[in-house]
């Protein structure tokens, strides 16, 4: 099984009609429905005995899709990453693009714009995230390409919102490869992280929007699938002898919820602890522009918690391919007269079959 390959591409820029702008409505509010861990194949993949499994999953799956967009009518779809299960071993080009098509329908049928991230999973056994966005971006309403600038990776970009009268870019939307996998000092593999070049092209664009700005940053949130490290500091560091405690890469830590709201079920999962991946955040802090980020990756958490003044959210994950009882999504709401404040709200929803899985 492919663990991840160098991804050092060119910009690609595709020809297309492009669509109007975003833009914050009269209102002044801008709604975006995060979805992420989707994690869908194509039923016939899988040779379970029981063929309702693998159906009622796909079923379950797409259901989770369509009720976020009809609950939520967003105006703007972020999907988060793992968007296919792309280490399934039995995937063609054929079956890729028609997972991509099915789960995109309850966006693309009602013309609502789209943007991708890729998580570590999603290119896994060989079919390139480059593929695959080039899929997305058939869709005539996709935000998203391949990347604003030539650096590592697949999707960075950066997508702005103009004011409601449409005079000026009012908001920023950060879209960042988190990457796959990486070596660990121990010979195994770790998450991947956001690379030195990324951040370098993230810090050259925002210093253009700020310039744009009259000189104060472009009021801004960002999206990307592997959380950063310093989502652990919302956890108290203890000893291998305390209660309660999770290990993470020789090192733990106590759920305490002193700064938390909602819940968490699993161990957060940031880049590999051996090194130190802080540069990122740190870059946020420096640049002034970033105030929440938002992340996928662990599939049942669903919490928020406040580092250094940013907001780091995590959004429950949609698929049912993968592990995980409760499935949805997240709705945030932007609102042009308090750009640095935003409303949220985790969404689960409800199963629609009976098969036990």
């Amino acid at each position: 099984m492919a663990m991840g390959y160098p991804k050092k591409w060119k910009t690609y820029k595709f020809k297309r009609e492009m669509p109007a702008p975003l833009k914050f409505g009269a209102d002044g509010k801008f709604k975006i429905l995060h979805i992420t861990d989707i994690h869908d194949v194509e039923p016939i993949m899988d040779d379970d005995e029981i063929r309702e499994i693998p159906d009622n999953k796909d079923k379950e799956t797409l259901n989770v899709i369509e009720s976020l967009v009809a609950k939520t009518n967003p105006d703007l779809v972020v999907f988060g990453g793992d968007n296919v299960s792309g280490y399934w071993e039995e995937f063609t080009y054929d079956l890729i693009q028609s997972t991509i098509r099915k789960i995109t329908e309850p966006i693309r049928k009602r013309n609502i714009p789209l943007c991708v991230v890729f998580g570590n999973h999603d290119g896994e056994c060989g079919f390139h995230t480059e593929f695959q966005m080039m899929q997305y971006m058939e869709y005539a309403n996709c935000r998203s390409n391949l990347n604003d600038a030539d650096v590592y990776g697949c999707g960075n970009c950066c997508v702005t919102i103009k004011s409601s009268d449409g005079e000026k870019d009012a908001f920023a939307i950060w879209l960042m490869d988190s990457n796959d996998y990486e070596p660990k000092e121990n010979g195994e593999t770790g998450y991947d992280h956001v690379h030195e070049d990324q951040i370098a092209w993230y810090e050259k664009r925002a210093a253009e929007l700020r310039k744009a700005n009259g000189g104060e940053p472009l009021p801004a949130i960002l999206f990307q699938h592997i959380p950063v490290q310093e989502e652990l500091k919302g956890f108290r560091e203890v000893t291998a002898d305390d209660e309660y405690t999770f290990e993470r890469d020789g090192k733990y830590f106590y759920l305490s919820n002193e700064i938390l709201e909602g819940r968490v079920r699993e161990v957060p999962c940031p880049p590999n602890m051996e090194q130190d991946y802080t540069r990122q955040f740190a870059s946020w802090k420096e640049t002034g522009d970033i105030f929440a980020a938002f992340f996928g990756h662990d599939h049942v958490n669903d919490f928020k918690m406040n580092v250094d003044g940013i907001d780091l959210y995590q959004t429950l994950g949609a698929g049912y391919f993968t592990y995980g009882m409760e499935h949805g999504g997240r709705l945030i709401v932007l609102d042009e007269n308090e750009p640095r404040k935003l409303y949220t709200e985790s969404i689960e929803i409800p199963r629609i079959t009976d098969t036990k899985f």
